[in-house]
């Protein structure tokens, strides 16, 4: 890269990391408006993957029940291909951009726990993860993507760069930040009713044949526990109140564990409870099957339902003098 070229890339991996990871970055954004508008208000992060990026719905609090006002403000920064690696990414990051909540709710999603994080490619990295992914197995290939990247900033980055220019040049259907992302809560928008019976057993069995095999093999990997507890040693020295928790799944889903996989992951989540005293909340059992869309990704009904349970036992495990005592840094 030319030194314009990489000046640009470090101004905007610095300064607009909506550019070059719009589902971190645009959602940055929102936040920062949210807490500028509601300073009062304690905030809470969900950290997850794909399942709590469009199950879990922050949006639905803003409609004038009790804790849409007078409770936490809660935002969600699921996002789908998370590993307890990219969960301490975030944190990083939201530290380095201002953002200071009083609590963090983290989605344990099994699968992630068996994937050693060196299997994994990274898409989004920058520069300032470095720090971090230098002490992680990190394939080469996330390196090779950001230098693809950069190297070629200006064609895949146009749509981009041309809404904060010009929003007005983007026809609406490339403007996905608009259609996809309700950045009131942070989630994703476009969630179904429902689906067929045909295409939920195409979709559940492709759930099977990406996680059956792990869940029936659980181990939990070295690089996915020392990710997690850095994560949450760095919430303990910050004094973050933290919950953790499982999203929903179906029957079928959960028949995929082995007896030996439920007895590890039990006594795994003991553990973490043991040694951080972080409350969790178990709602595998919470929603009916047709809710699922694949056996563990929620449709409409069935997030809605999520939600508003969710939020109840959140704010029945959490001190919500502590949180309110709690001052963010702007």
């Amino acid at each position: 890269m030319g030194i314009g070229q990489t000046l640009v890339v470090a101004f905007l991996e610095g300064r607009h990391p909506e550019f070059l990871d719009p589902k971190y970055g645009c959602r940055l954004l929102a936040l920062r408006a949210l807490c500028h508008e509601q300073p009062q208000r304690p905030l809470l992060l969900v950290l997850g993957s794909s399942r709590a990026e469009q199950g879990f719905r922050p949006g639905l609090l803003q409609n004038g029940d009790a804790s849409s006002q007078s409770g936490p403000l809660i935002y969600n920064l699921a996002r789908g291909g998370s590993s307890p690696l990219l969960y301490l990414l975030t944190l990083r990051r939201l530290w380095a951009d201002g953002i200071r909540p009083n609590g963090i709710l983290i989605e344990i999603f099994p699968p992630a726990l068996v994937e050693e994080d060196g299997d994994a490619v990274l898409y989004k990295a920058t520069l300032r993860d470095w720090p971090v992914l230098r002490r992680y197995p990190v394939k080469g290939r996330t390196w090779a993507f950001w230098l693809q990247d950069r190297l070629l900033l200006w064609y895949k980055y146009r749509s981009g760069l041309l809404a904060w220019a010009a929003p007005q040049w983007l026809p609406p259907q490339a403007r996905w930040g608009e259609n996809l992302w309700d950045y009131r809560g942070g989630e994703w928008r476009v969630l179904g009713d429902k689906v067929c019976a045909q295409e939920r057993r195409r979709l559940t069995d492709d759930a099977r044949r990406r996680y059956a095999s792990a869940l029936q093999n659980f181990r939990i990997a070295d690089d996915a526990d020392r990710a997690l507890r850095e994560v949450l040693d760095l919430c303990r020295t910050e004094r973050l109140a933290v919950v953790l928790f499982l999203m929903p799944e179906s029957s079928e889903f959960r028949s995929w564990y082995s007896s030996a996989a439920r007895h590890q992951l039990s006594a795994y989540l003991a553990a973490l409870h043991g040694e951080y005293g972080v409350p969790l909340i178990d709602a595998r059992c919470w929603i009916t099957d047709w809710d699922f869309s694949d056996g563990h990704h929620l449709l409409r009904w069935g997030a809605s339902a999520f939600t508003r349970r969710f939020v109840t036992e959140v704010l029945s495990v959490l001190d919500r003098g502590a949180l309110a005592c709690q001052r963010r840094t702007p």
